[in-house]
């Protein structure tokens, strides 16, 4: 495993080729493990869906035609009921969580809506949620909603950054005796800076507040261990690192300290009898209490095939080579494409960045449209001027990252900046 902070190893990893690189990486063979039907595509947004896993189109075949068509309702006795808890356990196994501790329900969205409201309403003494700018939209909204919700008193305060690192000293500061709330992205959607779990939560506890990390941009990509830093709730996407697939559902962990909570949208399948139809029936015992309505049971069983892979590879292992590289794609791009009017919106220490590099540059939207359309290769845009290159360690490759910069290059030579001018901007 190569260290990052040795100047000499970083010196060895960006004189080595691409193909030196790709036949030394124990991570190889993963990547024949997914659908890739174009291998002239390079794809570098697993950071917004990940790729397809083999073994998922295998298993959405034997969902339809077996779990549902042949035994129909059969299916939630024979295994649906476990399943849901089972495959739950197996994400909470990437996150450093108990058995039990994790559940797969809704979307980000409403996860986090019922984990913010729970919170609240566990500390009616206390009314400030604190979160920061490079949170995600949707995150800052729930919060609003949920504060909102609770009493008119309670607020959301937003800390602001630099745009490029997470505004450590800011937030341990702004964290008093009036927070019930800390709510973050521990992998920032836009610049990729990651906060550091223990520090943020270890000072949230000193001054009585919980803390709510939203895991989508780092779950499958970046170690965690709920657990060992004492984190109260998180949740998080599974379409990601992981590659669920669009759409499919979120997760949430309630910690053994919060085992008070309640859920704000209670619902049968949150019940402890949810079949004995009782209107009155009382919460789970357990996590499953911040279920709602019946799961989405189909998309919910094509999580389990990208789950597994991540595990057969080890988080770790996954890190390493995402921080390799990363740190590769920046050595190439400050030589070659910072003069070409790009600036680097990341930052540009390995231990502060999740899995994905941002750049800045005035015509973003168009080289994203030209890459896409010209040069079969896939980053993203985020606006105004955001281009963003994720790098999923299971499938993408050192040849790939090398061919990526040359890409971009010819886009900027080529004129697809001036045929892209006037692009609609696309989703996601």
């Amino acid at each position: 495993m190569i260290d990052f902070d040795d100047p000499s190893e970083k010196i060895k990893l960006n004189q080595t080729t691409a193909k030196d690189l790709d036949n030394d990486d124990q991570l190889t063979n993963f990547r024949s493990k997914f659908v890739i039907e174009d291998p002239n595509l390079i794809y570098l947004d697993g950071n917004s869906l990940g790729r397809l896993p083999k073994k998922t189109k295998d298993l959405a075949q034997e969902i339809v035609s077996e779990q549902w068509g042949s035994r129909l309702i059969r299916s939630w006795n024979e295994k649906w009921l476990e399943d849901t808890v089972r495959i739950g356990d197996k994400v909470g196994s990437v996150v450093g969580a108990k058995p039990g501790e994790v559940v797969l329900a809704d979307s980000t969205t409403v996860c986090l809506f019922k984990a913010a409201v729970s919170a609240l309403l566990s500390n009616p003494t206390r009314f400030i949620i604190l979160t920061d700018d490079q949170n995600f939209p949707s995150d800052i909204q729930a919060l609003e909603a949920a504060a909102s919700m609770v009493s008119k008193e309670h607020k959301v305060i937003v800390l602001e950054s630099n745009g490029l690192e997470a505004p450590v000293e800011e937030l341990l500061e702004a964290i008093d005796e009036t927070v019930a709330l800390v709510s973050l992205s521990q992998v920032s959607y836009r610049s990729g800076c990651c906060w550091d779990l223990s520090t943020v939560t270890k000072k949230a506890h000193q001054e009585g507040a919980k803390v709510l990390w939203d895991l989508s941009h780092s779950v499958g990509v970046v170690p965690i261990d709920l657990i060992k830093d004492e984190v109260d709730l998180a949740i998080g996407c599974t379409y990601k690192y992981l590659n669920g697939g669009p759409g499919s559902p979120a997760f949430v962990y309630i910690s053994e300290n919060c085992r008070d909570l309640i859920n704000p949208i209670a619902g049968w399948y949150g019940s402890k009898d949810p079949f004995g139809f009782d209107p009155y029936s009382q919460p789970q015992n357990d996590n499953r209490r911040f279920l709602t309505g019946t799961p989405p049971l189909v998309s919910t069983l094509l999580i389990e095939p990208g789950i597994d892979l991540v595990i057969e590879a080890g988080v770790q292992n996954i890190r390493s080579k995402s921080v390799a590289l990363s740190e590769r794609f920046l050595f190439k791009a400050e030589k070659e494409l910072l003069p070409l009017g790009f600036s680097v919106s990341s930052p540009l220490k390995h231990k502060n960045r999740g899995s994905h590099l941002s750049f800045s540059h005035d015509s973003a939207l168009a080289i994203g449209q030209a890459l896409i359309n010209e040069h079969s290769t896939i980053p993203d845009v985020r606006p105004p001027d955001l281009v963003r290159f994720g790098f999923a360690p299971l499938y993408n490759t050192f040849g790939e990252i090398e061919e990526s910069i040359e890409r971009v290059k010819e886009v900027i030579y080529g004129g697809g900046i001036d045929r892209w001018r006037d692009a609609t901007p696309v989703v996601p």
